[in-house]
């Protein structure tokens, strides 16, 4: 183990072998304290990390035992339908026999597969909606991961680690050198489970993994399974996630926070080197392993010039969440009115039903093929524009009869509608059927999905809220609708005070855009601006996760209980139902920008559209409707060279001439090519990966079936090994949990059923261009 003690930027320069005696630990033990919920903390910025080996070399067969186990035995249903749509179906049963069980029958495989993709989403993603194309998956994906004879599965394990208390680093190479540091650390602290030493990590779930068998975890706070935010290390050493707090990479965090001057030195380090707790590590290597540790506590540093250490947030939510409380607490009608609107936990799930994040698609005429002088326009802080410009259900939602519906008028009303449509039939223009299959409680087997979207069904069942109800109106044609319930709130705008502190970081964000001196300021109101929709759909009943003796397990919590809990907490000041309308506001406000473009759309993301043509007068007209009352209700800020920015304003991200080539394949797979340079946003490939892939080969390789090597996405595997003994490279040590991380190949592809779709649309495409 060693201590370094003198550094300068560019790493350590001077070092010594560590010893109790050798150190002058006083220092630390008069440092100063705070109390926060009965506990006292030391107010030492502490950072933790670990670097580790990934073995996936040579040829092997990746197995994950979790999916085969859960896939084996499992029982699926078929219908005559699926059997005649499934080429050689008898020979498929036949190689699954008294594995996984097919029984002809009322087919179950729609729902056994949305069950198997909340439970194993890389496995089995959202956008398979033909139960054929859903079989296959699941049978093909069982048979990948059958055990194999001599059957090799990555690991990793950890071959150094580094610790920074103040200004000292510590380095070691061992799980015992690390234990034994951490007990010597408790007992000259005089730590226990009401005195705790706070300690930062980066990405705290990576390293929790591979501590977690070598340490009595005594309490933590889980976002998640295998997501810790924080957890307390032999009573005494509370371990917390870096990465939460700063939502930032920790290259980022350094370069975004004052008074660093150790940054991650990332282009230093050789990550597919093969190392050990015996590999000789060069003074490049050191300076990498210092500069992660020293940096980051210099960021925690910072933090602690406004907060103590006991009272920082856990995540960078919680900071945005703190200021919008403080404005909220100046008007004491706030409180009362929170309590009036309160969920009971029927209301609260329908909320929850009709609650829609943004709108992402692909128009099917243009799929499949380049397109050129595509041009991209970008609405300007959609969700603050709807968070200051928009209505909302302010008032206690009521219940109100069909009839009452039909006849009267209820525009003044934000509606939540349980309802169900027959002959449902998409007739827009925009090439964007509105309705999620995903978003539904009930579609009959008869229908057309492209891709995820409801285009026709002979029965649909779900949530709405007044405002999708409108848009689907004006996109689908129906022979029947039916209204199982409406609850009703009275519409009114955010209270002053949330606009109030949501325009002070936009006013504070334009104010510094531009100016590389500020960049600090800037990168903190621009993150605050971007929180501040987040916060309010955050699940309040979210199952519990717990972690107890060295196992996770889920607590799912009362609704009912959970609901009386979070409008009786004097923390809580946020309604769920307004997050509900801030993404339906927004999505209203991208429609308006598609029904302008109509058929020339070709790809839609959230708050952007990028259509053929130039469509720059359509959307002038928008911008003169959305700045006279964004002037009238301040939804604006003066940059520093005097111009005004509104929120809301649609603005062109694209040359005038457009991209001079644009191919999509779907939601969230597109290339574009702009200055002779080729882009790819792809869910599951690296911006980098994907830059580098196809400018080395064109767009024509942007087709279903290219493969891409090292494609960026980082696929963890879990090893949830006990303590044991290794030896790799001639070096024998202890290892036990660990996360392996692949640099994963990505295939381009799409399900059958939207690929019929793209091929029927692109016989017919020669009529329409």
């Amino acid at each position: 183990m060693r201590i370094i003690t003198v550094d300068t930027i560019e790493g350590p320069k001077k070092e010594k072998v560590f010893s109790p005696d050798e150190w002058d630990f006083h220092k630390y033990i008069y440092s100063p304290t705070t109390v926060h919920h009965g506990v006292r903390y030391y107010e030492i910025p502490c950072a933790f990390d670990i670097e580790t080996t990934t073995i996936s070399e040579g040829e092997y067969h990746l197995t994950d035992s979790a999916v085969y186990e859960h896939l084996k035995g499992l029982r699926l249903f078929y219908d005559d339908r699926i059997k005649n749509d499934i080429p050689g179906f008898n020979d498929l049963r036949k190689r699954v026999f008294n594995q996984i069980r097919l029984t002809k029958g009322k087919q179950n495989i729609d729902t056994v597969y949305m069950e198997l993709s909340g439970l194993f989403p890389h496995y089995f993603p959202e956008d398979i909606i033909n139960p054929s194309d859903q079989l296959v998956r699941i049978l093909d994906t069982w048979e990948q991961n059958k055990p194999k004879k001599e059957e090799f599965r990555p690991y990793a394990f950890m071959y150094h680690w580094q610790f920074c208390m103040g200004d000292d680093v510590f380095f070691g190479r061992t799980w015992e050198e690390l234990t034994n540091f951490f007990d010597w650390i408790s007992y000259h602290l005089q730590l226990n489970h009401n005195f705790r030493l706070p300690v930062y990590v980066h990405n705290l779930s990576y390293e929790f993994q591979f501590m977690r068998r070598f340490f009595y975890v005594t309490d933590g706070f889980y976002r998640d399974i295998r997501k810790p935010l924080k957890a307390l290390l032999n009573d005494s050493i509370e371990l917390r996630d870096s990465y939460a707090l700063s939502n930032m990479s920790l290259e980022k965090f350094c370069k975004n926070t004052q008074n660093v001057t150790h940054y991650k030195l990332v282009d230093t380090y050789d990550y597919t080197k093969l190392r050990t707790p015996a590999t000789p590590l060069t003074e490049e290597e050191d300076a990498y392993c210092y500069n992660d540790v020293r940096g980051l506590t210099e960021c925690i540093r910072e933090y602690m010039q406004h907060d103590s250490l006991a009272k920082i947030p856990m995540t960078s939510t919680g900071f945005v969440r703190r200021e919008y409380r403080k404005g909220y607490a100046k008007n004491k009608k706030l409180r009362t009115a929170f309590r009036e609107t309160a969920l009971d936990e029927h209301l609260y799930n329908l909320n929850r039903a009709a609650f829609r994040g943004g709108d992402t698609h692909a128009n099917l005429l243009w799929g499949r093929q380049t397109v050129r002088g595509v041009h991209s326009y970008d609405i300007k802080s959609s969700y603050p524009a709807c968070m200051m410009m928009d209505l909302y259900p302010m008032g206690k939602f009521f219940k109100v009869s069909p009839r009452t519906f039909y006849n009267r008028d209820m525009s003044e009303f934000a509606m939540l509608i349980k309802c169900r449509f027959v002959d449902l039939q998409y007739s827009g223009a925009c090439g964007n059927p509105y309705l999620p299959l995903s978003r539904c409680e009930a579609v009959s087997k008869e229908r057309v999905i492209d891709n995820g979207r409801i285009m026709s069904a002979g029965v649909v069942q779900c949530v709405l809220t007044d405002i999708d109800l409108e848009i689907m109106k004006a996109e689908y044609s129906y022979s029947d609708f039916y209204i199982a319930e409406v609850w009703a709130s009275h519409y009114g705008p955010l209270p002053q005070e949330f606009k109030d502190t949501l325009m002070d970081y936009f006013r504070k964000k334009t104010a510094l855009d531009g100016d590389p001196e500020m960049f600090y300021e800037y990168s903190k109101a621009k993150n605050k601006l971007n929180s501040s929709y987040g916060m309010m759909v955050t699940d309040i009943a979210k199952p519990k996760v717990i972690y107890e003796h060295g196992e996770y397990k889920t607590e799912p919590l009362n609704v009912g209980e959970a609901l009386e809990h979070y409008y009786k907490s004097r923390n809580s000041f946020l309604s769920y139902q307004h997050g509900v309308w801030v993404t339906a506001n927004a999505r209203k406000r991208l429609r308006r920008g598609l029904w302008l473009v109509g058929r020339d759309n070709v790809y839609d993301d959230t708050d952007s559209i990028k259509c053929r043509g130039d469509h720059r007068a359509d959307f002038d007209r928008l911008n003169a409707e959305n700045e006279e009352k964004a002037m009238a209700l301040g939804a604006y800020a003066e940059a520093p060279d005097g111009s005004i920015k509104i929120l809301g304003t649609w603005e062109e991200e694209t040359p005038p001439e457009g991209y001079e080539e644009f191919r999509t394949l779907g939601a969230k797979k597109y290339i574009v090519r702009t200055g002779g340079h080729y882009l790819s946003t792809i869910a599951g490939v690296s911006k980098k990966a994907g830059e580098r892939f196809f400018n080395e080969r064109g767009i024509e390789a942007f087709e279903i079936g290219t493969v891409i090597e090292k494609s960026g996405h980082l696929v963890a595997y879990y090893n949830d090994d006990e303590i044991h003994r290794i030896t790799v490279d001639g070096c024998t040590f202890t290892t036990a949990s660990n996360t392996a991380l692949i640099n994963d190949t990505y295939t381009i592809g799409i399900t059958g059923e939207y690929l019929g779709l793209l091929e029927n649309a692109l016989a017919k495409r020669a009529d329409i261009v």
